[in-house]
């Protein structure tokens, strides 16, 4: 088995994407950095909520070559991430939420009340999403 660097840390430059069998620790490393709290609706939860109700959502899915990276992820909560998958809510350059179809989005959610709203994301603006893998899900979602 090779011995993988760990040394590698997240300073300014290339980082390293997780790779599959760190899915785990990649998934707790995402719920510390945003604390905890959904990146669209702000919502918080205790640590211990955390599994039932925050998912790592990634915007370039893996079977279409993302990486579990923090510049390809974003913790949401259940409903939001359901949503993002769907295409109904998108994120925009500017890291603000917006409903692609607002007739569709009629979960009874924050998600809904946060159509234009900014994100909240990490302190440290190296772990945000990266704007091209924001800008590839939204592809995902274009009018043909």
């Amino acid at each position: 088995m090779a011995d993988r660097d760990r040394s590698i840390g997240f300073a300014e430059g290339v980082q390293r994407g997780f790779a599959l069998d760190d899915a785990v620790s990649f998934r707790q490393f995402m719920l510390e950095i945003y604390d905890y709290r959904c990146a669209v609706t702000g919502k918080a939860y205790a640590s211990d909520e955390a599994d039932q109700h925050l998912e790592v959502f990634l915007f370039q899915p893996l079977g279409h070559g993302g990486h579990m990276a923090p510049g390809n992820a974003v913790v949401v909560d259940a409903v939001v991430a359901g949503l993002l998958g769907k295409g109904h809510l998108l994120i925009s350059d500017a890291y603000r939420a917006y409903t692609s179809h607002p007739e569709i989005v009629s979960e009874p959610v924050e998600a809904s009340e946060a159509h234009g709203r900014n994100m909240v994301l990490p302190d440290n603006v190296s772990l945000w999403p990266q704007r091209a893998m924001v800008g590839y899900h939204r592809s995902l979602f274009r009018a043909q």
